[in-house]
């Protein structure tokens, strides 16, 4: 999917979903008690799928992927267990979840009337932390693309470069990711 296509996508997924958000005129009690949780839920699951899927093909554990024009998979009984097939990279996967699941987790984020207390702080520090995962995951895609480019013209010192900015992009993302795993937790039992 070329980048037009997918900022377009996005557009369309934002412009859908936003509404909910904007036409909620309901009163509550609890000025604290944000609302669409089954969104947040929703898109909280989704961008775990994304991260599980992409860690487990990227490493060859239980799945691996295999390009078809076709969606299908194969189960084995020896590692890996199975092999998705389909048309887009496990790359893909993860941005279309992890961009999904963010986009309604921030709905419900953005539904809250006060970020005081430790409920709405570790919501508002998550919010603030899936903007900048999604922002380094644009970056390392674009660091990925820059590796196969160089690599495939021939130029090594260039595609070395490129490689060790990447294992530093890698940490940084892994880090917030560790972040946000401590916020969730601690936003859901501030909350619960």
């Amino acid at each position: 999917m070329s980048r037009k296509k997918t900022f377009f996508a996005l557009l369309l997924l934002v412009l859908l979903v936003s509404p909910l958000a904007l036409a909620d005129d309901y009163e509550e009690e609890d000025e604290y008690q944000a609302r669409y949780i089954p969104l947040a839920v929703l898109g909280v699951a989704m961008i775990a799928i994304g991260v599980v899927y992409y860690s487990l093909t990227k490493r060859k554990l239980i799945i691996t992927h295999e390009t078809s024009s076709e969606w299908g998979f194969k189960l084995k009984m020896e590692n890996p267990y199975m092999t998705v097939i389909g048309p887009v990279s496990p790359m893909t996967v993860h941005h279309f979840f992890t961009i999904t699941g963010t986009v309604l987790a921030l709905i419900h984020f953005s539904s809250c009337n006060n970020y005081t207390g430790t409920a709405g702080a570790t919501g508002l520090g998550m919010a603030i932390v899936l903007i900048l995962l999604n922002s380094t995951g644009f970056i390392g895609r674009h660091l990925n693309r820059k590796i196969i480019s160089e690599a495939n013209g021939g130029d090594m010192e260039t595609t070395k470069k490129y490689v060790e900015i990447y294992e530093k992009w890698k940490k940084v993302h892994i880090m917030l990711t560790v972040i946000f795993v401590v916020l969730l937790i601690a936003h859901i039992n501030a909350v619960g």
